[in-house]
């Protein structure tokens, strides 16, 4: 992504159709997209002024020079609706631990709540990093997105892991916590095995866990830069630090979080509807009552995101 205003440029008026803010938008994207809010009976403009406007740090897609199509701002925008979702997912968690909503434990409410509300601070921070041209932090951030949405499908699989969580109290606790149950694939392991009971293979030899590993090891070595200078431009050419990257697997892992709650928890899209309901009474459910309508359509998103192009190819294209 190769951005012509750093600073982000003027964010459109609050009464601007959400397009404005992606300039060079596929309008195929953006058709197919509003076709899903409508077929939910959801008004996507409202939705969006709702729960991405107020973000911290929001501003719109910079224009991209010497762009060959429209696959980063595509990117974006598929972002941004990831965003949304943690955002009325936190809502709903939050609701759902208030009012005691059945279905999951109290504890597995609070640890939903806690996580998703670190998940929309990790994604407001990485959506800024990748516009202003800053990706080595973005990719840092990119793989805490990654354990937490681990550990989001963690808290719905295991209650009793969910009430330990809960039951931290201090630092040396919660890194003890981290440790044992999350850290090194742990959470991933105790997920796949729950997926692999619903009939999908993501153990450990899959060509899938192939990818995320090496993903997670480049996005690691972003913590280590004197590794990351040494290493990375020798396998991936002096173009490996790309903004699309990092923001290409976040949206995954958070489309994957979605998908899979849905699927390890099949009652997952009931609960968040009777949390979103037990936000209305209160007069708080605008994002909460997102949170159930919006499982289909994050997960249809999944055609839609499309992996960047090698660094080659975009060296190649801008030539």
């Amino acid at each position: 992504m190769t951005l012509s205003d750093p600073g982000g440029g003027v964010l459109p008026l609050d009464t601007a159709p959400p397009e404005l803010s992606y300039p060079g938008l596929s309008p195929q994207l953006l058709a197919r997209v509003k076709q899903l809010w409508s077929a939910s009976g959801l008004d996507f403009d409202r939705a969006w002024r709702l729960g991405l406007r107020p973000v911290p740090g929001f501003r719109p897609v910079p224009r991209m020079e010497l762009a060959a199509n429209s696959a980063g701002v595509d990117l974006v925008f598929l972002f941004d609706q990831c965003l949304l979702w943690v955002r009325a997912l936190h809502a709903a968690a939050h609701a759902g631990h208030g009012h005691q909503v059945a279905g999951l434990s109290a504890a597995q409410w609070q640890g939903l709540a806690g996580l998703t509300a670190r998940l929309t601070d990790q994604l407001a921070a990485l959506r800024l990093l990748a516009l202003t041209g800053l990706p080595m932090p973005a990719m840092q951030i990119a793989r805490s997105v990654s354990e937490d949405a681990d550990m989001a499908l963690v808290l719905l699989v295991r209650p009793k892991l969910a009430q330990t969580f809960a039951d931290c109290r201090t630092v040396e606790e919660a890194s003890d916590f981290w440790r044992r149950h999350i850290a090194g694939g742990r959470a991933f392991k105790t997920v796949s095995e729950r997926l692999y009971a619903v009939g999908i293979d993501h153990s450990a030899d899959t060509e899938y866990a192939g990818w995320r590993r090496q993903v997670l090891a480049t996005l690691g070595a972003a913590v280590h830069s004197n590794a990351l200078q040494t290493r990375l431009p020798e396998t991936r050419g002096p173009d490996s630090l790309l903004n699309d990257d990092s923001l290409y697997f976040a949206t995954f892992r958070v489309h994957e979080l979605c998908a899979f709650a849905q699927l390890i928890e099949p009652a997952f899209t009931d609960l968040l509807i009777e949390a979103g309901a037990a936000a209305r009474t209160e007069g708080t459910g605008g994002l909460a009552a997102l949170a159930a309508p919006m499982n289909a359509i994050v997960v249809n998103q999944l055609h839609s995101l499309t992996a960047p192009e090698p660094p080659q190819a975009r060296a190649t294209a801008r030539h």
